[in-house]
């Protein structure tokens, strides 16, 4: 069953009852969110020195996830989370059932893991982007299974062409070849992390990659669609060897964002949101305008289509 929504008297309670801790009180301390399981939290304290502890939660604090900075505190025989440090951001996502799902707080950076085999859905990558750019956070793509193509075949599905002049930076892996996993990590360094895509697009094998010492789990490739079970059920944040941390999350096949209605979906493509400065009128939606930069520059062949279409889609989706 989905949880439902908190009321404004709610959130107004869960406000006033964080307002009114006593940072100076020897019996409240701050940590980091690691794991969640059920009515408890895996936290790692601030405090050097200290192993992580097991905390439950009240009930009048919202939803808490991976990457939370949080308070805690001594009660009674349990340690309690009593408050949510303010958020940087917090990524989430519409599920199955149009109800709104936390995924990881204070992200940022989204490492966007597709593979050759299951073939790239850009739609959802655009998805993706969209989420990134609205909750201002840097962008990793990654094609893993790079060794599943001729080695003449410098740029699969034209990722490098497209995105990398946006700035989007794009690498190619192979877990199987060890193709590119040292800049993988190099580009985790000094980041809070969060890799997603959908399930048998390797991410688990990936985390598995750039954590050698930890045991991820990893299921099986369908025969019959190359894609894996979800073998990571909840999400986990890791601290990365070189640097960095990286919050690993169960795989999606379909990732709704969730739409910033004070932002034009355009502030979400690049190249779009980029010419957009040059059209006649301040609201244009690039669709039928007269004097539109936009779809002059996709007549002229220097926006893909494919990433047009994807702009108009989820731009009709945002006015339901």
């Amino acid at each position: 069953m989905a949880k439902r929504k908190l009321s404004h008297q709610q959130k107004r309670r869960i406000e006033n009852a964080q307002k009114s801790i006593n940072l100076d009180d020897e019996n409240t301390h701050q940590g980091l969110i690691i794991s969640h399981h059920g009515g408890e939290v895996e936290v790692q304290p601030d405090e050097q020195g200290i192993e992580n502890l097991h905390c439950k939660l009240r009930t009048n604090l919202g939803v808490i996830v991976c990457g939370d900075q949080v308070y805690y505190r001594q009660e009674n025989t349990d340690l309690s989370i009593i408050a949510i440090k303010p958020r940087q951001n917090l990524l989430q996502r519409l599920d199955g059932f149009g109800q709104l799902k936390a995924v990881a707080a204070n992200v940022t950076q989204l490492l966007i893991c597709l593979s050759i085999e299951p073939e790239p859905n850009l739609f959802l990558l655009d998805q993706y982007l969209l989420a990134a750019e609205q909750q201002q956070m840097d962008v990793l793509i990654v094609l893993n299974k790079i060794d599943l193509v001729n080695d003449q075949n410098s740029d699969p599905y034209d990722l490098k062409k497209t995105y990398q002049p946006m700035g989007y930076e794009v690498i190619h892996t192979s877990i199987m070849n060890n193709v590119n996993i040292d800049k993988l990590q190099q580009h985790c360094v000094d980041h809070i992390n969060v890799i997603s895509g959908v399930s048998g697009v390797g991410k688990s094998s990936i985390t598995k990659a750039i954590l050698p010492q930890t045991e991820i789990p990893i299921g099986p490739i369908s025969e019959v669609n190359k894609e894996g079970k979800h073998t990571t059920r909840t999400s986990r944040l890791y601290h990365l060897p070189l640097g960095g941390l990286l919050i690993d999350t169960p795989g999606v096949r379909g990732f709704n964002p969730v739409f910033d209605a004070s932002l034009p979906i355009a502030s979400g493509f690049r190249e779009i949101n980029e010419l957009a400065q040059s059209c006649q009128f301040s609201n244009c939606k690039h669709t039928h305008e007269p004097k539109c930069a936009v779809t002059n520059s996709l007549k002229l062949g220097e926006i893909a289509q494919y990433r047009y279409d994807n702009y108009l889609k989820l731009l009709q989706e945002s006015q339901k």
